[in-house]
């Protein structure tokens, strides 16, 4: 299983460093998950970067993607890993959802280095294995 921020899944629309081992691990992936303000994060940095028409794969894709929604519990989670580690609200949100997720066989992606740094403290896989 693959969870992606939205640092990770911007690489699928838009060619830049890393998207070929986000294509490649989402290839080999069972499954994708996200929160779903990862799928406004996505769609806006997409427009920014290739135009509104890259967005249309962005909304196709999204229907294959198993999706964390924002409750009460994942904010409490999140709001908690705020005070613990040093990530950013958006970026809280991103792991205390990837932490909902059964951990044997999950991999995060993100190329955010907080919040990579903080699954890797969280004994999580990450993509790519390491960030500079």
């Amino acid at each position: 299983m693959l969870y992606l921020d939205a640092s990770a899944l911007v690489k699928r629309y838009v060619e830049e460093e890393g998207s070929e081992l986000v294509l490649s691990g989402m290839e080999d992936a069972r499954a994708w998950s996200m929160c779903r303000i990862g799928y406004v994060e996505t769609v806006r940095a997409v427009a920014l970067a290739a135009g509104r028409n890259a967005v249309k794969g962005v909304e196709a894709d999204w229907l294959s993607f198993d999706v964390i929604e924002v409750d009460r519990a994942l904010t409490e989670h999140a709001a908690e890993l705020t005070l613990s580690t040093e990530l950013r609200s958006l970026d809280a949100l991103h792991l205390a959802s990837a932490l909902v997720l059964p951990s044997e066989d999950l991999t995060i992606a993100t190329w955010d280095a907080r919040l990579h740094r903080a699954a890797r403290d969280q004994g999580m896989k990450t993509l790519p294995a390491t960030l500079d």
